[in-house]
């Protein structure tokens, strides 16, 4: 009997119960923790960036790993960082105000390399080689780690004015890469005060139309090719399949746009593009593809004036999408109770896992327990 027992438990269908679980939360009096990113360029060394504030003062922090998230290790830096990027579980760069600084170990010890300012988003595809976009209409190349950059030509042909223009999105994998931004001169009706200490004034705002940046190029940065559209929206994110062949873009929509975000799938063979999410309710701020046509997108409960600084609850949503499929549903997935934030930015360890930081302090882990049905 318990043989035959055994046997048709083995028989009964697996269920996979996934969960965002808090791997870790920064919960002190008078004190608040902003996390603005997280990489794990191995399944064991990972590393977030984020401020630190105490009783009024902010202080630039690093959050390092060593033991796939075990516990974390809080690192001082010298300079707000405001974006990162490994190459290996060693390697590792941020950008600051001030320039580039470069970890040999883990993210543990971090030395000023640049004096190149602004950068808002890098990504490296050797310990030497990467490119990065920022402020003021620029977009830079390095060939030495990150020692030196180098304007892309290509700027000299973006029609958009240095002041009102940026890039804040790269992406490359293989031959193809892009690097994306936005360009929007200010409006009349802008305040010289927040959108929450004007709400009556905000409500009445419509979102209006600027100017998508896009440098593409396919083989692996040697050319570039500019073009510009008019669009709604402000261009956050790209994200390339690891195959290859398409990317997911992210728009995010603010003032009283119908939809707080939308993410576009792009088809590299016919520059098509297609909305694959866009919901009223959830505001998306980071989308990450896996394998096999997995994409799993990250944001908040979209209630009321979106601008209002009131973390929402945190929602993750899931879906698989096949190449020249136009079928696929979206599955909500469960997140702990705790997990409230303004903004949610998405990590994959070389394993798959996936991992989320918010601008609450909170760490997230996705845990894939596999239960048998009963």
């Amino acid at each position: 009997m318990r043989l035959a027992a055994i046997a048709v438990f083995a028989l009964l269908p697996v269920i996979a119960a996934d969960k965002w679980n808090v791997a870790y939360q920064h919960d002190q009096d008078e004190s608040s923790l902003f996390l603005r990113a997280i990489e794990f360029a191995s399944d064991q060394r990972g590393i977030a960036i984020g401020i630190l504030t105490e009783k009024g003062r902010q202080r630039p922090v690093a959050l390092v790993t060593a033991n796939d998230g075990k516990s974390w290790d809080l690192v001082k830096l010298k300079d707000e960082p405001l974006s990162l990027a490994c190459f290996t579980d060693e390697v590792c760069w941020i950008s600051t105000p001030g320039g580039v600084w470069r970890s040999d170990e883990g993210g543990r010890e971090w030395k000023k390399i640049s004096g190149t300012k602004n950068i808002m988003k890098m990504q490296f595809v050797s310990a030497t080689k990467g490119w990065a976009g920022g402020a003021f209409k620029s977009a830079w190349e390095t060939n030495d780690g990150g020692k030196t950059w180098t304007l892309l030509p290509v700027l000299k042909d973006v029609k958009a004015t240095p002041q009102y223009a940026g890039f804040l999105a790269v992406a490359m994998h293989g031959d193809y890469g892009m690097i994306g931004g936005n360009s929007r001169a200010p409006r009349r009706d802008d305040s010289i005060y927040p959108d929450w200490m004007v709400p009556e004034e905000v409500s009445r705002r419509r979102e209006f139309p600027g100017m998508m940046l896009l440098l593409e190029t396919r083989d692996a940065g040697k050319t570039w090719t500019p073009s510009t559209n008019s669009v709604f929206g402000t261009l956050t994110a790209l994200r390339i399949r690891p195959e290859g062949g398409s990317a997911a873009a992210l728009l995010e929509y603010f003032h009283t746009f119908e939809t707080p975000s939308e993410v576009l799938l792009v088809d590299f063979k016919t520059g098509r593009n297609r909305s694959i999410f866009r919901e009223k309710n959830t505001a998306i701020t980071d989308v990450s593809l896996g394998a096999n046509g997995a994409v799993v997108i990250s944001g908040v409960d979209a209630t009321g004036l979106r601008t209002l600084p009131i973390p929402q609850k945190v929602r993750f949503l899931e879906t698989v999408i096949q190449e020249g499929s136009a079928n696929f549903v979206w599955t909500k997935m469960d997140v702990d109770y705790r997990a409230i934030a303004r903004r949610v930015q998405l990590a994959r360890q070389p394993n798959g896992r996936l991992w989320a930081v918010t601008d609450s302090g909170m760490i997230l882990r996705l845990d894939r327990e596999i239960k048998t049905a009963k």
